[in-house]
């Protein structure tokens, strides 16, 4: 039950958590107006080109006031030009006239405009709201009979007053004229969106400008508001916001109403000949007059500024034409914001956790909300929050993304415990906590007064067997060894695997028993090791060395009873197989030492003490430099810089040697590819030696490009040397690995030539560019017929066999001078340069050599 709880609040409380802190967010006044303007974005996105065709505009506009100055006198004008203009449009055909303008004030030609206005009896006038009392503004007597009957509750905005046009025009109530609202207010941001239906006085309530335009052919319309929240007023069904306000969808072009500016129809009106206009151009259209001069309502909509008198033509068309916004429902914003939430609750389902995964997903999330919320604007005109969802998401995202973070922290520990405690094929402890282990073990016993007995457990013929039947063969070897180990060892034991065939079993001796000094209980474990292995179908037997050491009579902590333990391993395998030992003070010095020597190469390799000299190689022709050979040096902290004969054999007899060659052909291309940054180009190659355990190694190809692309550095600047007793102990694989190596770029050079036991057969058939004739040969060709004839033959055959030569050990002029005669190609020896540390072959300049004519 506890795990099924903790799987459910492990998947719910990211969803619950986001929902939370975006819904919190999404009442601040920040996050409203964000949301306001990336719905302007996206309806602009989508908005439709629309051509009004059943309203016009007639502006009243500066050219106008101008023009017409003569005629109508300065503006403001007389009340009777708009009574002939009402009349002028009546007679032609116009079906609703919209007047957008404030007759507040007695003028000169009242009479004229109401006798006009009972003419024409299609007139709408215009009211406007004030957002605050004023005491000239009509009471809410003087709008008796011009309100509309509107249900109780009906969203609507609510003004402290109204300003009605004339009494003369209003009271009494008329029958030949509508009024409507002219609210153009824009919301809090300064944008104009919404369009308030109902205007409400105190009880009394107006409609807006354009609404009631719509209904100037009938009564007033029945009004009611349906049960899924929107507003029936007659025929129309209209979606309105908790305000009673309509969000305007505002088409792509300003000019969707046609306008004609009103010197143009005055021109018409005054019979200037030549301006007459079309008969059809006001025939059964609501035609809107206003002003877009100066001091006139300029308003900013989500497609850009329009004037006021175009806002309330196109508010009008779009009831007519029901192109009008749904208000955000929050059941499609809910599906968006569920949208939203799929990204961390799909992840939090795999097994692997995957930022990779969560941004992929989360991208998809992304494409499908605002593809989503861009077709229900385009198809359905509804209004759904694009930032509330994508804010959702991103908080989802951080919260998930920080819950992989946690996951993959907690399982990178996990993995970094095993990796650091546990050997991954035995499942051991591996060295370091084997340490730990014994540290404790040593502990325990000194508490209670017990012996301890530390064993050391070597695998015999492990490489053997690891060299002829591969590394998967030698892995199965230690995991079938581990077993048995398990199985033999008792459960108090510490048991661990310090190195590729060492293990360690620290075992707590019997008390108060002064004779048992571990050998029966080492006996115990070499017989398990007695019984053949099955390798690959193959029965395999392989024995085994135990070297002892005790607490407290061989040491007191850790390092020293380790060492002691291995000081008796190596004793007993110098005794013989299936062999275990006691460490006692008596054994050799000098394998102390050894082992000694052993275990600080080890340490010498992870605490930085090899070096790399380099000896320079020179052309012979030339006498320039074109290449180094790169020579391991040991910088011991207590001995001092060691040559390889000090360590070399330490490290063949410990296994090194494979790590060791490994970091010099590291250390080498870094440092090549140094100087070729450094601009010295003239260094052409440097030249590395291999081992013969290095060479045996099956990816060594893989592990030389590995480096190669580690480094930067291109094979045809890497010369690899090896030996001839190397290449013939198996020439078939000699000649493909060459091959290999060869097909990467990488120069080869035939290393001790004319020492070891070559095959001519072989030979010609090894694809190295290069041999180096042998010191041997080299030092005595003054002297030897013999020397001189071999050097000689051996340049030749070279040459026949398109090779080039490099002669090492050259110390003296006459040997230079000799070898140059015989058309021998490179020279390398102490006559040129001893090996030099990095830093000053940069600065080595060759020495002409002295040599006779």
């Amino acid at each position: 039950m506890p795990a099924t709880l903790n799987r459910l609040i492990s998947l719910v409380w990211i969803p619950l958590l986001s929902l939370l802190l975006a819904a919190g967010l999404s009442l601040t006044p920040l996050f409203e107006r964000l949301d306001a303007l990336s719905l302007d974005t996206q309806a602009r996105l989508v908005a439709q080109p629309h051509y009004f065709k059943d309203a016009i505009v007639i502006d009243i506009d500066d050219a106008s006031l101008r023009e017409l100055q003569a005629y109508f006198g300065a503006w403001p004008y007389r009340r009777d030009t708009y009574a002939k203009l009402i009349d002028f449009l009546g007679e032609q055909g116009a079906h609703v006239i919209v007047m957008d303008l404030v007759f507040a004030d007695a003028r000169e030609g009242d009479a004229q405009l109401r006798a006009a206005l009972g003419r024409g009896r299609n007139v709408v006038l215009a009211a406007t709201a004030y957002s605050e009392p004023d005491s000239n503004a009509h009471s809410q007597a003087a709008m008796a009979g011009l309100t509309w009957p509107v249900p109780a509750g009906l969203p609507s905005r609510e003004w402290p007053g109204l300003q009605l046009p004339l009494p003369a025009f209003t009271q009494p109530a008329p029958d030949y004229a509508r009024i409507g609202i002219a609210s153009v207010l824009a919301d809090s941001d300064g944008v104009l969106r919404h369009l308030p239906l109902f205007h409400r006085l105190g009880n009394q309530t107006l409609p807006s400008l354009p609404l009631a335009a719509h209904f100037m052919d009938s009564a007033p319309p029945p009004i009611a508001i349906n049960p899924d929240g929107t507003t029936r007023i007659g025929a129309l069904n209209l979606p309105t916001d908790r305000h009673g306000a309509i969000r305007l969808n505002f088409p792509r072009n300003r000019n969707s109403v046609l306008t004609i500016s009103f010197a143009d129809v005055a021109r018409a009106l005054l019979g200037v000949p030549g301006q007459q206009l079309s008969n059809d151009l006001f025939r059964g259209k609501t035609v809107f007059v206003g002003s877009t001069a100066l001091f006139a309502d300029r308003v900013l909509t989500p497609v850009g500024e329009m004037m006021g008198v175009h806002v309330l033509a196109i508010a009008h068309q779009s009831l007519a034409e029901n192109l009008i916004i749904t208000p955000n429902d929050w059941r499609w914003t809910g599906a968006l914001m569920l949208i939203a939430l799929a990204p961390s609750l799909l992840l939090l389902r795999r097994q692997s956790f995957s930022v990779r995964v969560l941004a992929r997903d989360s991208l998809a999330a992304v494409l499908l909300i605002y593809a989503a919320h861009l077709a229900l604007l385009y198809w359905h005109m509804q209004e759904t929050s694009l930032l509330l969802p994508l804010l959702l998401l991103g908080i989802a995202n951080l919260l998930a993304a920080a819950q992989v973070v946690r996951l993959r922290h907690d399982a990178q520990e996990a993995e970094i415990h095993d990796l650091v405690n546990d050997d991954p094929q035995t499942r051991l402890p591996n060295r370091q906590a084997a340490l730990k282990l014994l540290a404790e073990a040593i502990e325990q016993a000194q508490a209670r007064g017990n012996t301890l007995a530390v064993l050391i457990i070597s695998l015999n013929n492990f490489r053997i067997i690891r060299s002829a039947l591969g590394h998967g063969a030698g892995d199965q070897m230690v995991i079938e060894a581990a077993q048995r180990l398990r199985t033999y060892a008792s459960n108090k034991d510490i048991i661990a695997r310090l190195g590729e065939d060492e293990f360690l079993v620290a075992h707590r001796l019997t008390a108060g028993d002064a004779t048992d000094d571990g050998h029966d209980y080492a006996n115990l474990i070499l017989g398990s090791f007695t019984r053949p292995y099955d390798l690959f179908k193959l029965e395999l037997h392989a024995s085994a060395n135990v070297g002892i050491s005790l607490f407290p009579a061989n040491g007191q902590d850790v390092t020293t009873l380790l060492k002691q333990a291995d000081s008796a391993l190596r004793s007993a395998k110098v005794q013989g197989r299936n062999t275990c030992r006691s460490f006692t003070e008596d054994m050799g010095l000098g394998d102390v030492a050894q082992l000694l020597l052993e275990n600080q190469l080890r340490q010498a390799l992870t605490r930085d003490e090899l070096l790399l000299h380099y000896q320079p190689q020179i052309d012979m022709a030339s006498q320039r430099i074109v290449a180094v050979e790169a020579l391991v040096r040991w910088k011991h902290p207590v001995h001092g810089l060691l040559a390889p004969d000090r360590f070399i054999p330490a490290a063949e007899h410990s296994e090194l040697f494979a790590p060791l060659g490994e970091w010099v052909l590291r250390a080498a291309c870094r440092q090549m590819r140094a100087w070729q940054h450094a601009g010295l180009t003239h260094i052409e190659r440097v030249a590395v030696n291999l081992s013969a355990q290095q060479f045996d190694q099956p990816d060594l190809p893989a592990l030389v490009a590995s480096v190669l692309q580690e480094t930067q550095l291109g094979a045809q600047h890497l010369e690899l040397e090896i030996t001839e007793s190397m290449a013939m102990r198996n020439p078939e694989r000699s000649i493909t690995v060459l091959r290999d190596l060869l097909a990467m770029g990488i120069t080869l050079a035939l290393d001790d030539f004319g020492t070891g036991y070559s095959s001519l057969s072989y030979l010609k058939l090894l694809p190295v560019t290069r041999i180096k004739i042998d010191r041997s040969f080299v030092s005595n060709v003054e002297n030897d017929p013999h020397d001189a004839e071999i050097c000689a033959a051996t340049i030749d055959l070279a040459h026949k066999l398109g090779l080039t030569v490099t002669a090492e050990g050259i110390e003296t002029p006459g040997q230079f001078a000799y070898l140059r005669g015989l058309a021998c190609n490179e020279a390398q020896g102490y006559l040129i340069c001893r090996p030099l540390p990095a830093d000053q072959v940069e600065q080595f300049e060759p020495a002409g050599m002295a040599v006779a004519g």
